[in-house]
């Protein structure tokens, strides 16, 4: 017998096959008999939501999909695959994101994230001009050096020029998908994907096996939004997705910051709307923390001016590197001696801003 929230998963996951991730045939379900075990095994039929606004073709298709689907089975699929599954009253699901409205009613995670880092949805076209990619690269790595995690939804282009840019910088970055955790859209960032769960995480309320479907990207990014103290949105056209985005942030009170592009450009008509409309213009890094109240620029070790040009060095290596960084691997990639290199680590220590962890070196703030 397995244990009450675990029965709850397993059978969330099965509804959630059988309804096809409808989200509100699910959201019925769980208003009508608060649990997801007893839905499972009550007689679900079109009479039985007759009360409803459901349509009688949607339960008929959810029953019969459920003739279909083995509860424990599916989810040893999950296990095999090291997917994470939280329904929102588990306290592994994003607080956050769950003071927003139209939250969904569970999460499938593959990988982890520090859910106390501050986030920033950064989103854009698809079809980015080479001024779209640069900014997207430059700004996403300036957030992710300042230990802001980067989220997006792993779509061509600006969305993934800026989980590569956090990535690049040994940061955390989270995508959320619109599909099964085990169907990756585009194909073509699935080396991409991998990366990302080593280094952060892949995020879908849609359960494996679910293919990346049209409008299942305009509900995906509620999440996007929802997860971010803020969304940036960097070259846009003017029926972009990514205006999708910054709409839910404006509902969900969070803030929408917008980069400023040419009155020629078509991918910069979103973007100009945006800010003509009240959203944050940004041309540098500094406009997002002001805006959020992170003054993390003033606490970075590398604004300290009373560094020496060595301990600057082997700064930049151990925030680079993000984790706990050996002093072996340090001396390796400064090329400085060992005596220098362990010498300047103390001053460093001393000035409050490394401390030795987990067998390593690792940014104090």
């Amino acid at each position: 017998m397995l244990e009450e929230d675990l029965e709850e998963k397993l059978f969330y996951n099965a509804l959630n096959l059988a309804s096809e991730g409808n989200f509100a045939l699910l959201t019925a379900f769980q208003k009508r008999f608060r649990s997801f075990r007893k839905a499972w095994f009550s007689n679900i039929n079109p009479t039985a939501f007759s009360d409803s606004r459901l349509e009688a073709a949607t339960i008929q298709k959810f029953s019969n999909n459920q003739k279909k689907i083995d509860p424990e089975k599916e989810w040893r699929k999950l296990i095999n695959l090291g997917i994470e599954l939280n329904l929102s009253t588990d306290e592994k699901y994003p607080a956050f994101l769950r003071e927003t409205s139209n939250y969904p009613l569970a999460l499938y995670q593959l990988g982890k994230y520090d859910e106390k880092r501050p986030k920033v949805a950064v989103v854009g076209t698809r079809r980015p001009t080479p001024y779209g990619k640069s900014v997207a690269e430059k700004l996403a790595k300036e957030l992710a050096r300042l230990q802001i995690t980067i989220v997006s939804g792993l779509a061509s282009g600006i969305d993934t020029y800026s989980h590569t840019a956090a990535l690049e910088e040994n940061s955390e970055t989270i995508a959320v998908l619109g599909s099964g955790l085990d169907n990756i859209f585009p194909s073509s960032n699935k080396k991409l994907a991998e990366k990302i769960t080593k280094q952060g995480a892949l995020i879908s309320e849609y359960a494996l096996g679910t293919p990346p479907l049209k409008y299942h990207f305009p509900a995906r990014n509620r999440i996007i939004s929802g997860l971010s103290l803020g969304t940036l949105v960097i070259e846009a056209p003017l029926k972009s997705g990514a205006l999708i985005t910054s709409r839910f942030a404006l509902e969900q009170n969070r803030e929408v910051f917008s980069v400023p592009g040419s009155i020629l450009s078509k991918n910069s008509e979103g973007t100009n709307e945006l800010i003509k409309n009240g959203a944050k213009l940004v041309n540098q890094v500094e406009d997002i923390l002001l805006e959020l109240n992170l003054p993390l620029l003033e606490h970075s070790p590398l604004s300290a001016n009373n560094l020496t040009e060595e301990e600057t060095v082997l700064l930049k290596i151990i925030e680079k590197f993000g984790s706990a960084i050996s002093v072996d691997e340090i001396i390796s990639q400064s090329r400085m001696d060992a005596s220098n290199v362990n010498q300047n680590l103390t001053f460093l220590e001393l000035k409050n801003l490394i401390k030795f962890d987990s067998g390593g070196y690792r940014l104090k703030f």
